[in-house]
């Protein structure tokens, strides 16, 4: 705000308002309507930052928004331009927040969200240019009924300091708005990933009336790579979300069991082919497994297939994702050694491919993989978007 300087008839004198002299018979100054609308505006903004209501009969609304928006932290030393600001977070284990669906006799059915998980988004201070990052604890909350046979998209986002859930159709991959926010329930376009003031938090599918909406839960986390280390035998599961364009796996056996043949290996459920190339050092020619597309001889894309005690063995496979056919791509490069050995004759390398189909409990538990007889075999999985 400034004074109407721009508006001759407010007769400013020096540049400030001034009273009539009645000895001289100068006027005084005329207050524009504009000016004085938007003074009332300036401070009507301050105090319903403070989530406060504007009433016309109090004199101290200004001091109590003041007060609320400092003790809240909204000055600008604490502010981020918002491209720093972090990706979002959901404070469950497997960073995604539970959605529940229900049908409803006339619609595509509705989602819920359930009272009590953490989550941190960001919020704007001076709009579309800086913001900082909020810890909220999730109300109950449902959608309105869906329309049948759609796609729609659950967001949150952080309005007039609360945090307000909303369903948008559109479809997967949307472009990301300039705005880093989408338009609170909105016709279309919803299906962009999480930005620092949107989160994105589930694709949901509804079909005909009566039915219950498909829900696949997406992956918020600050960083979207995973490690662990596994021994023994048991199973693992990598996270996978609708957002993801790719991903990269690479799993290492740096310390061989001495006893036993190590395995580690995709489930043969859900492949919809696979084939391989060996390669020898002392090989003349290729051996491959071009059958492995036929769905009689379903096979999975390989992992580790050392099968001599004591080897060594690294393996890189990246997999593409099409999300609207619920199917994966997979190639994997692998490279073995026997421990101990000290010529070419114990090197392998193993060409592989394979097309993953993707049920719904891959969105929501993750993509097995089983493990047998390892040790310390470490496991480092990114999701790309």
């Amino acid at each position: 705000m400034d004074y109407p300087k721009s508006v001759p008839s407010a007769g400013l004198v020096n540049g400030k308002f001034v009273d009539e002299n009645p000895m001289t018979g100068t006027p005084g100054s005329l207050i524009p309507a504009d000016w004085g609308n938007g003074v009332t505006q300036e401070i009507l903004n301050v105090i319903k930052a403070a989530d406060l209501t504007p009433d016309e009969k109090k004199y101290d609304q200004l001091l109590q928004a003041i007060q609320s928006v400092t003790a809240k932290g909204w000055n600008q030393d604490l502010a981020l331009p918002l491209a720093a600001l972090p990706l979002p977070t959901v404070a469950t284990a497997d960073a995604r927040l539970p959605v529940s669906p229900a049908a409803a006799s006339t619609s595509g059915g509705r989602v819920s969200i359930a009272a009590g998980t953490f989550i941190s988004l960001g919020q704007e201070v001076v709009a579309g240019q800086l913001g900082r990052s909020r810890t909220f604890v999730t109300a109950a909350w449902s959608s309105a009924d869906l329309l049948p046979s759609s796609h729609y998209f659950l967001r949150a986002q952080v309005v007039a300091g609360v945090l307000t859930f909303y369903t948008q159709r559109g479809g997967i991959h949307d472009v990301v708005p300039d705005s880093l926010k989408g338009m609170v329930n909105g016709a279309a376009g919803g299906g962009f990933q999480s930005t620092p003031l949107d989160m994105c938090l589930a694709w949901v599918i509804t079909g005909a009336p009566g039915s219950v909406p498909v829900v696949r839960t997406l992956y918020n986390r600050a960083r979207l790579t995973w490690t662990q280390t596994v021994n023994g035998t048991g199973a693992i599961f990598l996270p996978l979300d609708p957002h993801a364009r790719a991903a990269r796996l690479v799993v290492g056996n740096p310390t061989p069991s001495s006893t036993a043949v190590t395995s580690v290996a995709f489930p043969a459920t859900g492949w919809a082919g696979g084939n391989y190339s060996y390669l020898s050092p002392v090989s003349t020619g290729v051996s491959n497994n071009a059958g492995g597309w036929n769905p009689a001889t379903l096979q999975p894309c390989v992992i580790f297939t050392n099968n001599i005690v004591y080897d060594v063995t690294v393996s890189t496979l990246t997999a593409s994702f099409d999300h609207a056919n619920l199917r994966s791509l997979w190639q994997s490069y692998q490279a073995e050694h026997n421990l101990g050995q000290s010529n070419a004759d114990s090197d392998e390398l193993l060409l592989s491919m394979g097309i993953k189909t993707h049920p719904i409990t891959d969105y929501s538990v993750g993509i097995a993989v089983n493990f047998a007889d390892a040790v310390n075999v470490q496991l480092s999985w990114e999701l790309v978007r």
